[in-house]
C-alpha cells in the first residue's frame, strides 16, 4: 500500500516537473522556473521523507507485530512442549507401573503354573499310589480267596476224616464188642468143658 502510494506520488511529481518544462520555454523565466522546481522539488522530498518516516512506522509496526505473534507462537510453543513433557513423563510413570504390573502378573502366573505342576506331581504320585494300593488289594483279595478257598478244603478234609475216623471207631467198637462176645462165648465152652 505504501510502495503503490509512493509510485503514484513520483509519477504525479514527474508530470507536474514535465509541464513546467514545458510551459516555461522563455529564458527569462528560466529563474523562475528554476526556482519553482526547487521548491517542488523541496516539497518532493519532504513528501518522500513523510513517506519514508510513514513506511518505516509501518514496517517497524508489522515487525512488532511479527515478532508479537512470534512471541505468541513461542509461548505457544512452549506451553505445548511442557504439555507434552508432562504427558511424555505420565507415560513413563504408566509405563512403570503397567510394566510392575505385568512384572507381578508374570510371578503370579509362574507361582501358579509351578503350583499346578506341583499339584500334577502329586496327582501323578497319588495315581501311582493308588495303582500300587490296587495291585497290593488284588493281591491281598487273591490271597484271601485262595486262603478261604485252602480253609474250605481244609474244613471239608477235617469234615471227612472226622466221618472217617466216626466210622473207624464205631467199626472198632463193634469188633470189640463182637470179640468180648466170642471171647465170653469161648470161656463158657471152656467152662462147659472143663465141669
Amino acid at each position: 500500500m505504501v510502495q503503490d502510494l509512493k509510485k503514484k506520488n513520483d509519477a504525479v511529481l514527474k508530470l507536474i516537473l514535465e509541464m513546467h518544462r514545458r510551459e516555461f520555454t522563455d529564458s527569462r523565466d528560466v529563474l523562475e522556473t528554476r526556482d519553482s522546481d526547487y521548491k517542488e522539488w523541496a516539497r518532493v522530498q519532504s513528501l518522500k521523507s513523510r513517506l519514508d518516516e510513514q513506511y518505516l512506522k509501518l514496517c517497524v509496526k508489522k515487525a512488532n507485530e511479527a515478532e508479537a505473534i512470534s512471541q505468541q507462537r513461542l509461548a505457544a510453543a512452549e506451553a505445548e512442549i511442557t504439555d507434552l513433557r508432562q504427558t511424555l513423563e505420565a507415560s513413563k510413570r504408566n509405563k512403570a507401573r503397567l510394566f510392575d504390573t505385568l512384572k507381578s502378573k508374570n510371578d503370579e502366573n509362574e507361582a501358579y503354573l509351578s503350583e499346578l505342576e506341583s499339584i500334577r506331581q502329586a496327582y501323578d504320585d497319588m495315581q501311582t499310589q493308588n495303582q500300587q494300593l490296587l495291585l497290593q488289594i488284588t493281591e491281598r483279595d487273591d490271597y484271601n480267596i485262595r486262603h478261604v478257598l485252602e480253609c474250605a478244603k481244609a474244613k471239608q478234609l477235617q469234615d471227612t476224616l472226622l466221618l472217617e475216623k466216626h466210622n473207624m471207631e464205631k467199626k472198632i467198637q463193634q469188633s470189640s464188642a463182637s470179640l468180648n462176645f466170642y471171647e465170653m462165648k469161648v470161656a463158657k465152652m471152656e467152662d462147659q468143658a472143663t465141669s
